[in-house]
């Protein structure tokens, strides 16, 4: 018997050793094919190690086929894809819908995410929702996108209140009390909006007459509880705004005294903030980016960061000049944005106090500097990656999270009176040319000349971006209408 042979039992014991051995071997290259996939290196037909790494592609509407450097992937959008380090050109595509097009560049080991493309419809369908015998006064979208809020003509006190989450429901009136309004003795006055409070109920318009201006605070469910601010508040400002968007919380700011104060509609009586204060931008409820003339140097202007009860100095910039300031938190860093229309360039910085105490400097190091000629607008998108700085068609971005900037000059001009683009979502761009809305992607790519519109009003959009609205000229003399084109294709309708 075998077990018996010394020879053969010796055969047996190589067979099984030279076995384990197999097994071993076997075991630690899948160990290292594992390690190299998860720092994502592979092999290509030619056996090179390259590096790989993933992307993952979503599209609204969804699903949308994949293209990469022209050969159709077998994964749809929603999913991700691991793609060997290169510079490839990707084309999402779907029936009805125009392509949505960009040249992406994948690093060995990088995990990139592309979530917001949108496909609009080849052929828009519009319909008209409201007609208005005379261009409205105002037009305003809420922050939560459900309510459009628009004049009625005819009326500087009567609105339409329009739910956008219920598109077939018919406008609810708003009605503010003529006793909120000073009278004007011309007969001349208008609204110009401010901004709404974090509530979606109330809102601040500025009521201009006889050349004068107040703010009204506008309880959208409870109109008869619509307020005139500036009697309520006490003392002289010329401009106020919402204290961490608190419809009840506020800055009011004197342009000729330069005092900044805070005020609310429990301690109506202003309490000191900042004196000779020129422009300021509000972050939360104890931030403000400021402009001030206090303790500068001759000829210059601070620009100063007040945190709680302490001043940070952050730059100094030319006299006689307009700002732009804004600040906001991305990934929980706090970001500022600066500059001077004069010298073309706005500073933004990456967590500007870490900087200067946690690092012991004495001045800081900016993260981008965007160039625009005399820029005049200055926005955050509303997921605060995107940073744009503007004027007319010239536009500077820096993406926060990919740590990219760019420069670029629209073809399409603006229609007047706009003076700037706007934020169509956290990654568009959009405003009005040509009589028509026109939209792209913060880098200028993927371009789209769409429905009709007024260059007078912004746009609104669904709360799942499923309809735009927009306001233009009517068939009749004088008139307007209220239109809303789906951005979904006959087929997903």
């Amino acid at each position: 018997m075998d077990y018996l042979d010394p020879k053969q039992q010796s055969r047996h014991q190589i067979i099984l050793f030279v076995g384990y051995g197999c097994i071993a071997i076997a075991i630690a290259i899948a160990t290292l094919v594992l390690v190299y996939q998860a720092y994502g290196f592979g092999l290509d037909r030619k056996g090179t190690v390259i590096q790989n790494g993933l992307t993952f592609f979503s599209s609204q509407p969804n699903p949308a086929t994949i293209t990469v450097n022209g050969v159709v992937s077998k994964s749809k959008t929603n999913s991700r894809l691991v793609l060997p380090e290169n510079i490839y050109q990707v084309v999402l595509s779907r029936d009805g819908y125009r392509n949505w097009e960009r040249t992406i560049q994948v690093d060995g080991g990088s995990v990139r995410h592309f979530d917001y493309p949108m496909l609009f419809p080849k052929t828009l369908t519009t319909k008209k929702i409201d007609t208005f015998s005379a261009a409205p006064g105002v037009a305003t979208q809420s922050p939560d996108r459900r309510w459009l809020m628009t004049q009625q003509a005819g009326s500087i006190t009567s609105f339409n209140s329009y739910d956008l989450k219920n598109p077939t429901k018919a406008a609810t009136a708003v009605t503010v009390p003529d006793t909120v309004l000073s009278k004007p003795t011309t007969g001349q006055e208008s609204w110009r909006f401010s901004e709404w409070a974090d509530d979606n109920v109330h809102l601040v318009l500025e009521h201009v007459y006889d050349d004068k201006s107040e703010y009204v605070l506008i309880n959208r469910e409870n109109p008869e509880q619509s307020i005139n601010l500036n009697t309520t508040i006490s003392g002289t400002f010329t401009k106020l705004t919402l204290n961490n968007r608190k419809f009840d919380q506020y800055y009011v700011h004197d342009t000729a005294s330069g005092a900044l104060q805070t005020a609310s509609l429990q301690l109506t009586t202003p309490t000191a903030l900042l004196p000779q204060v020129l422009a300021y931008k509000s972050y939360g409820d104890n931030t403000v980016l400021y402009a001030s003339t206090a303790d500068s140097p001759a000829g210059k202007v601070v620009i100063r960061l007040r945190v709680g009860d302490k001043t940070y100095d952050l730059r100094t910039l030319p006299a006689g000049t307009t700002y732009l300031l804004d600040l906001t938190k991305y990934d929980n860093n706090l970001y500022v944005v600066l500059g001077a229309s004069s010298q073309n360039k706005l500073f933004i910085y990456k967590d500007p106090i870490g900087q200067l105490v946690n690092e012991e400097r004495h001045s800081l190091s900016p993260a981008q500097v965007l160039h625009v000629v005399a820029p005049n607008y200055l926005s955050f998108s509303s997921s605060a990656q995107y940073i744009v700085a503007e004027n007319g068609t010239q536009f500077g971005v820096y993406d926060i999270e990919n740590e990219k900037g760019y420069n670029y000059t629209a073809k399409q001009p603006l229609d007047a009176p706009a003076a700037h683009a706007t934020w169509m979502d956290g990654n568009r761009l959009t405003y009005v040319s040509g009589g028509k809305m026109t939209v792209f992607d913060y880098d200028y790519t993927n371009h789209q000349s769409l429905m009709a519109a007024s260059s007078t009003y912004l746009s609104a959009y669904a709360p799942d971006y499923k309809f735009i609205y927009a306001l233009t000229p009517g068939s009749g003399a004088g008139q307007f209408d209220l239109m809303q084109t789906s951005l979904n294709s006959t087929a997903d309708q």
